[in-house]
C-alpha cells in the first residue's frame, strides 16, 4: 500500500467537522497528516494498516485521539478508516473560529461514499450545542445528519444555546 493512499484515507477523517453547519477550516486540508502511535502493523497483502495504543492523528487544527485506528484500502476506491477508543475523539477549529468536538466508541469514515458514522455513545458538540445518540451519521455530499437511538429506553438528545434558538427562529419565520 502506498503511503499516499494511507494518508488520503487518514485525511478523510477531517470530514467529521462537516457535521456542523459551518465551513471546515480549508487550510487544514493542505497540511500534512501525521499519525503518532506506540506501534503500527502493516498487512500489505490485505491493504490494511493498524495503528495501536495512544494513537494521535493531526492535520492542521484537526486532532484525533484513539486507542486503535485501522486504515483499509478496498478495491474500487472504497477506502475507510475506523478509529476506536473509550472514547475516540475528534477536534477541529472551523473557519469561523468555533471548535467542533466529536466522540464515540467508534468513528468510521467511508471515503468513496463520503459517509461519517459515529457509533456507541456518540456525541457531537459545537460550543454548547450538543447532539447525543447511539449512532450519528453524516453524509458529507448531501450535508445531511441523522442521529438515532438503538436500544430500549435510549433516546437522541439535542441541546441548543438560547442564542442559537433565536437565530434559528428568525431564519424559520417567513
Amino acid at each position: 500500500m502506498q503511503l499516499t493512499s494511507i494518508n488520503r484515507v487518514i485525511s478523510g477523517i477531517i470530514f467529521f467537522v462537516a457535521c456542523s453547519l459551518a465551513q471546515a477550516k480549508e487550510s487544514d486540508y493542505k497540511q500534512p497528516v501525521t499519525v503518532d502511535s506506540v506501534s503500527q502493523q502493516a498487512e500489505l497483502n490485505e491493504n490494511k494498516v493498524t495503528f495501536l495504543q495512544d494513537v494521535i492523528i493531526t492535520q492542521g487544527s484537526i486532532i484525533i485521539h484513539a486507542d486503535k485506528v485501522i486504515v483499509l484500502r478496498h478495491e474500487k476506491g472504497n477506502d475507510e478508516m475506523i478509529a476506536t477508543g473509550n472514547p475516540a475523539t475528534f477536534y477541529q477549529v472551523l473557519d469561523n473560529g468555533k471548535p467542533v468536538n466529536a466522540e464515540a466508541t467508534e468513528l468510521r469514515y467511508q471515503l468513496k461514499d463520503r459517509l461519517v458514522t459515529l457509533t456507541g455513545k456518540a456525541i457531537l458538540k459545537q460550543e454548547d450545542n450538543t447532539v447525543n445518540g447511539d449512532i450519528i451519521r453524516y453524509d458529507i455530499q448531501k450535508q445531511q445528519m441523522m442521529a438515532q437511538s438503538t436500544g430500549k429506553g435510549s433516546r437522541v438528545k439535542t441541546i441548543f444555546l438560547p442564542q442559537e434558538l433565536e437565530e434559528f427562529d428568525k431564519a424559520g419565520k417567513p
